[in-house]
């Protein structure tokens, strides 16, 4: 025993050994050991140093990497998460000699688009953090999106450079490095802009030798006077307003390199010779150097070694000075320590779960002798199996939610892009930007503000985080011209899409998600439409899911928490209970109670093999008995449902069939339907009475479902159909007239292939009060309803056939209709009917229809309807000749037809003195 005990405490003092050892190192526990590599995903810049290190921000901007010259993978940087879900961002980079790394560090809102803050961060040569140089804070007067002030870090003579934009100008800040020093930067140079021009990019850091591009497409030179002289493009160059400077930097002999998306290429600018420039890269030149350049998201940096770096989102590229373009490098290798470490850490977690496994075989084998108190098994088993069954719980229902809010987000990104396409972007106005000239011009500042207006308003959760643009449709091609990411510059191409060519082509909104360096979208774009009717252009709302998705885990995490707080809760309960109670009665007593709480599923397993396991057999048979009367009970109580709809009786308000008393009536405004089968007499004469039997059940099991389904109540079986209520909207039940209408086609189409002939039938729809009730004597009851408007369905349904339509309803029906627009029906007049005092304004619903009279019908239910007036008002001869136009465009017409004979009667030898504008069937 003393040895066993010894035994297990160290397992034990092991175990919490490497259980720290893993909880220090939980970072370099997801490197899969097998893994020889990490593919990049997401890059957006990189940058060299003297020993031509190369650190790369990869991951949509969230990681920044160390490789060697070889490619191998030195350290990691991963940005973390504000306090609040804020997500932050590297968006530039620069080292020096000693190793030291400056970098953009962003902090934006959990959506990631407004800009919170941004600092000037250094990392030390191992990569860990060392402290901010620099901080910029941002407030809804200098809202920023994506992309803050700070503009180009660079490390030049022993000082780090970077930039401020501040609007109107520019101004150079500069920083010594050393080690030991902690004074803030300081502003040496200030740039004034031109008018109406914004900083794009900057680079230098002499007066005369600073460079800056603005977003209308220009590049100048800044003096030490503070004037700025154009460089690009001047007058005379072959350049388009299209040619857009991107990626501005100065190579070490004081030449600009610069993408140009437009025409896809890297381009060289000296400026002492302004009008040469020199193609560096383009698609062509890269093809015969084997290496495959989309020009899409494409970023650009000179190496120590005046090599040209050339980053894309999985790939990168150098441009040696001689003009060769290398391979491309498209994933960074693990080091022989990285993955030493990593099959280290796995073997160290084997190796704890093994000694889990000897601990609790020492307690079980040897110290408890294969004995396990109730204390125990009530630890070890149930509350697991209840954390876990609270966790599985939670986790359906956090899914559920998760789904339920993406379908929620892609209806409200679709409603606003329609809604912003129609409302807020003119498309005239739109028409009228030709270039980036035009960048925070009038008309760009009237289509901020309006959406702004609409968005930015609103400080709810709910209505934040959305990602607008609007972009122009010209000449086949997208261009970019407002969103909020500041990055992004006007007329640049947006590659098309099978989402987006939808919209500009057939002018339908379409949905999709993405992701790109900022993370997972989801969004919807709609068209922009000018006076004409013309599409000019795309509206687009987005929302990041990074920050959605951040929220959910935190909520997740949370329950979690709040479930593990509730389990060690119950441990403690369960522990107490025990201890006072330790026998093995308290156990049966919690199966009973179960039992008696109604859970007749619950089973009593006591395996203490005594009087008590016999009393927990004897319980368990005794509910399996009273489990098999009550589904007896139940089953004979569904059966009954069967005969009573439990609708009728809810309508009585009876709980069950057993309060249902003589006389118990209600009154009721519902839809009453009239079903019936034409000809059944002649057709159940050629059947036997079982045949009979069969087909009438086999079609009503066919055509029954679509009462039900549409809220209806079943209320009578009529022989050859059926007589249904509807208490609801009228539109429900004439929804159910017309699936089945519908569905008779494909009945018949399955009669053909056995050989039977057709089946028909006529339906007739009113609405009205009626009065629902228990009718009969004590010893036998019936649901029945009393009301004129059911003789008058039936009536409806007889004439369905001389008036030739399926479905007749009743002007009732049309005037409750809450969506009449939906469906498709035209005005038969008034009909007198025999044996009814007033005449019924009757309508023939022809959506349910053969493709070929509903076409027909369609087709001439103008003319009808216009043909129906001039019989009401007495124009006989016009109504006659109209008729007789609608008869032959629709020879199956039976209504024209009837029409067409009276009105030549009437026109040939005139009118009855009864005659009173309506039309008589018989």
């Amino acid at each position: 025993m003393k040895k066993s005990i010894a035994a297990l405490l160290l397992v034990l003092l092991l175990l919490g050994a490497a259980g720290t050892y893993l909880s220090l190192n939980r970072d370099s526990f997801s490197l899969w050991p097998f893994n020889q590599s990490m593919p990049f995903d997401g890059l957006s810049k990189a940058v060299s140093d003297r020993q031509n290190n190369l650190f790369v921000i990869d991951n949509a901007k969230k990681t920044i990497h160390k490789l060697n010259s070889q490619g191998v993978l030195q350290f990691s940087i991963t940005s973390e998460t504000g306090k609040n879900g804020e997500v932050y961002r590297f968006n530039d980079m620069a080292v020096d000699d000693q190793g030291y790394l400056y970098t953009i560090r962003t902090l934006l809102d959990p959506y990631g688009i407004a800009v919170k803050s941004e600092q000037i961060v250094r990392y030390r040569p191992d990569g860990q953090f060392d402290r901010s140089l620099f901080t910029e804070e941002y407030d809804s007067q200098t809202k920023r999106y994506r992309l803050g002030s700070l503009r180009n870090v660079q490390v030049r003579e022993g000082v780090v450079y970077f930039f401020n934009d501040e609007v109107h100008q520019l101004t150079l800040y500069q920083a010594p490095i050393g080690d030991t020093s902690s004074s803030e930067p300081k502003s040496i140079y200030t740039i004034k802009l031109p008018e109406n021009k914004y900083v794009s990019e900057a680079d230098g850091y002499k007066p005369g030798e600073i460079y800056y591009s603005t977003r209308s497409g220009e590049i100048y030179r800044a003096f030490g006077d503070g004037r700025s002289e154009l460089v690009y493009p001047l007058p005379g160059l072959d350049r388009t307003r299209r040619n857009f400077p991107e990626s501005l930097h100065l190579d070490n002999q004081g030449r600009l390199v610069f993408i140009d998306f437009n025409s896809k290429s890297i381009s060289r600018l000296d400026p002492k010779q302004p009008y040469i420039i020199e193609g560096l890269v383009n698609e062509d030149k890269a093809k015969a150097s084997g290496v495959e350049l989309a020009f899409d998201a494409t970023n650009s940096s000179i190496g120590q070694d005046g090599s040209l770096i050339i980053v894309e989102t999985a790939q990168i590229n150098r441009r040696l000075p001689d003009g060769t373009i290398t391979p491309s490098m498209v994933e960074a290798q693990f080091s022989e320590a990285m993955k030493t470490k990593a099959i280290l850490l796995w073997s160290i977690a084997i190796a704890g779960i093994l000694l889990v496994l000897y601990a609790t075989k020492l307690v079980f084998f040897n110290l408890l002798q294969r004995r396990l108190p109730l204390m125990m098994k009530q630890i070890f088993i149930l509350v697991p199996v209840i954390a876990v069954s609270m966790i599985l719980l939670s986790t359906v229902i956090y899914t559920s939610f998760s789904k339920k809010m993406e379908e929620e987000t892609f209806s409200e990104l679709t409603l606003l892009a329609k809604n912003g396409g129609q409302n807020l972007i003119d498309g005239d106005k739109l028409e009228s930007l030709t270039s980036p000239l035009d960048y925070n011009g009038t008309i760009y500042q009237s289509f901020r503000k309006k959406i702004q207006s609409v968005f930015d308003n609103n400080d709810q959760d709910d209505n934040q985080g959305f990602y607008k643009a609007v972009y122009k449709y010209e000449n086949g091609v997208i261009y970019r011209i407002l969103e909020d990411d500041d990055g992004m510059h006007m007329f640049n191409p947006f590659l098309p899409t099978p989402e987006n060519q939808q919209v500009v082509l057939q002018g339908k909104p379409a949905t999709g998600q993405w992701q790109d360096f900022s993370g997972e979208w989801r969004y919807a774009i709609a068209p922009i439409f000018n006076s004409a009717g013309k599409i000019v252009g795309v509206f687009e709302t987005s929302k990041n899911l990074d920050g959605i998705l951040k929220h959910r885990q935190l909520v997740l995490q949370s329950i979690i928490r709040n479930i593990a707080f509730i389990s060690i809760g119950l441990l403690l309960v369960l522990f107490l209970m025990t201890y006072v109670l330790l026998s093995s009665i308290r156990k049966l007593r919690n199966s009973v109670g179960e039992i008696a709480k109604g859970n007749w599923d619950a089973v009593v397993t006591i395996n203490t093999r005594d009087e008590v396991s016999d009393l927990g057999d004897s319980v368990n048979t005794m509910a399996a008995r009273i489990r098999d009367y009550i589904t007896k009970v139940e089953n004979f109580s569904q059966s009954y449902y069967r005969f009573v709809p439990q609708q009728f009786l809810r309508f009585l308000n009876k709980e069950s069939i057993l309060d249902v008393e003589l006389g118990d009536q209600v009154e009721q405004n519902m839809s009453i339907l009239i079903f019936n089968i034409r000809g059944f007499y002649q057709l159940s004469k050629r059947l036997s009475p079982e045949e009979n039997f069969n087909f009438v059940n086999s079609f009503l099991k066919r055509f029954g479902p679509y009462v039900r389904n549409h809220q209806g109540l079943m209320n009578k079986y009529l022989g050859a159909g059926f007589m249904a209520l509807f208490p609801n909207q009228a539109d429900e039940a004439l929804r159910a007239c017309i699936e089945m209408r519908k569905e008779l086609d494909i009945y018949n189409s399955h009669r053909a292939k056995v050989g039977y002939k057709p089946v028909d039938f006529g339906i007739g729809l009113h609405k009205g009060p009626l009065r629902l009730g228990i009718i009969g004597e004590e010893q036998r009851l019936e649901g029945n309803v009393i009301s004129d408007g059911v003789n008058l369905a039936t009536m409806l349904e007889k004439m369905t056939e001389p008036l030739g339509a399926s479905i007749l309803i009743t002007d009732y029906v049309v005037q409750s209709l809450e969506q009449p627009e939906g469906f498709l029906y035209r005005n038969l007049g008034l009909i007198q009917v025999e044996g009814v005092k007033e005449p019924l304004h009757l309508f023939d619903v022809y959506q349910g229809d053969p493709d070929t009279i509903r076409t027909l019908k369609d087709k001439t239910k103008a003319l009808f309807e216009q043909a129906v007036t001039y019989y009401q008002v007495g124009r006989f001869y016009d109504a006659r000749e109209a008729f007789l136009m609608v008869i032959k465009q629709n020879r199956q017409d039976k209504a024209a037809q009837l029409y067409f004979y009276i009105c030549d009667e009437y026109f040939q030898n005139g009118t009855t003195a009864e005659w009173n504008g309506t039309l008589s069937v018989s």
